[in-house]
């Protein structure tokens, strides 16, 4: 099989310009740019993800405890909401717990449907005794992370193919100005028009 080099790029064709070799050489080059810079942004933004996310889960461990709470009352069977993956949402119910004075605290909490009455759940409460949110984990910092990442690597995709249309249309339009200047040299031979 026989490899090109950048000297054959745009000339394959019988009826190439200079304006298509130019072109085929500018659209190579910039995949070359776009590949290299989506790769290098989309690494570096997922890698700043990365960072900011593990803050974020050290500062909600350092800020948030959890207590083992009583559940109350019955759980709804079912919620009205589902996440992605189709599992129904936690629902809110009473729950009590002993607080660090060594008093009942009573206060609402999610938990998984159908959970009944007298069972124990983890309730995450933050430094001023209110109930909050579990922690992020690693799934969270990681999707956070490849999110960013494959964020930054399709904005540069993007203005790479706003680019290539760029320098498309441009080169269309001195295409054509070539053909234009071209045919009115030749269009009175042709029409044998003086």
């Amino acid at each position: 099989m026989r490899t090109g080099n950048w000297d054959s790029v745009g000339r394959n064709r019988a009826l190439k310009r200079g304006v298509d070799i130019v072109e085929a050489r500018l659209l190579v080059l910039l995949c070359a740019v776009v590949v290299g810079c989506a790769s290098v942004f989309g690494v570096i933004d997922a890698m700043a993800a990365l960072h900011h996310e593990q803050s974020v889960v050290e500062q909600q461990r350092a800020t948030r405890h959890a207590v083992r709470a009583e559940i109350l009352r019955d759980a709804a069977k079912s919620s009205p909401w589902t996440d992605e993956s189709g599992r129904s949402e936690l629902v809110p119910v009473p729950v009590r717990w002993t607080g660090t004075g060594g008093a009942a605290v009573t206060a609402d909490a999610q938990v998984v449907p159908g959970a009944k009455r007298g069972e124990r759940v983890d309730v995450w409460l933050d430094r001023t005794g209110r109930v909050t949110s579990a922690p992020s984990d690693g799934q969270d910092v990681y999707a956070a992370a490849l999110v960013g990442g494959l964020g930054s690597a399709a904005v540069a995709v993007g203005a790479g193919a706003v680019a290539g249309i760029g320098i498309r249309i441009v080169c269309n339009r001195r295409r054509a100005a070539g053909w234009e200047a071209e045919w009115s040299r030749v269009e009175p031979e042709w029409s044998r028009r003086p």
